[in-house]
């Protein structure tokens, strides 16, 4: 019997070719086997990194989106992440800046507007219902008061404190402070220093602050940047009788504001004139 003739396969294909497809599906099921094998077999096969290395790439990742914020402004980095504004250190004022100095200033223009009335019963005021009387008698109705009178009046307390304490200027001015007070321009900063020293500005820088914070600190603040207001008139006036010094142009006084009628205080500022200011008044 004749063996059967060589089987010949077209394209060069030999017998191996022909369970290629078995292979593959060997190769798969391979495959499949070891996708069964636990997760943590896979990494434990995996080479370890130290710790120093991931930190270093940690490092680095922080360092690269540190840059990209500062290069590229996208609305994602606009409200996120700590910001470069530095903030003073120790506890947050209860009072900021701009609310102090306005009642600050505020008080200025309020009390050197009866400061002739009110600087010898201050002075001599024994309690704190006395101060109380004072500020009374100066004030508003109570539906008209604007802010800062609404803060000090119920107040007295403090400012009788205050003007009891060795703080408060007692003593007469120095005339080259009043001097400098009155005539110098309004920006000028020795001007402005000079002001600081009168007694109403004295107790304003102290009572601004009231009862956010106590009168030192208020004090403290306040003096540290002083007003930038005229005297008031009133004010003016007196002090420019009280040191002997010639009274403004009469073009600055035609129209100034004046709260207490101008007759009534060129008389409280010659305290020594004898004349009777109740007579005046009436």
């Amino acid at each position: 019997m004749q063996n059967p003739p060589d089987v010949q396969f077209t394209d060069g294909k030999s017998a191996q070719d022909l369970i290629h497809g078995q292979d593959g599906k060997m190769a798969r099921n391979a495959r499949k086997q070891n996708s069964k094998r636990r997760l943590d077999w896979i990494l434990g096969d995996q080479p370890q990194r130290s710790t120093s290395e991931l930190e270093r790439r940690v490092m680095q990742l922080e360092n690269d989106v540190s840059i990209l914020k500062q290069l590229v402004r996208w609305p994602i980095f606009s409200n996120a992440g700590p910001t470069d504004k530095k903030t003073k250190p120790g506890a947050k004022e209860k009072i900021e800046d701009k609310d102090l100095f306005t009642y600050r200033d505020g008080l200025t223009l309020w009390l050197e507007a009866f400061w002739p009335w009110m600087a010898e019963r201050l002075y001599r005021a024994s309690s704190a219902e006395e101060v109380g009387a004072i500020l009374e008698a100066v004030s508003e109705e109570p539906d008209l008061r604007r802010n800062w009178q609404k803060r000090l009046l119920p107040n007295p307390a403090e400012l009788f404190d205050f003007i009891s304490d060795k703080r408060f200027r007692k003593t007469r001015l120095p005339k080259a402070t009043v001097k400098d007070a009155l005539t110098l321009p309004l920006k000028d900063e020795r001007r402005r220093r000079a002001a600081n020293q009168f007694p109403a500005r004295q107790i304003a820088n102290a009572m601004a602050g009231v009862p956010d914070i106590g009168w030192r600190r208020s004090l403290d603040r306040c003096s540290a940047n002083p007003s930038t207001t005229y005297l008031a008139l009133n004010t003016d006036l007196y002090y420019r009788e009280v040191y002997n010094l010639p009274l403004p142009d009469a073009g600055k006084l035609t129209g100034a504001y004046s709260p207490v009628p101008k007759c009534l205080q060129l008389v409280v500022a010659r305290p020594n004139s004898g004349t009777d200011v109740s007579e005046t008044e009436t």
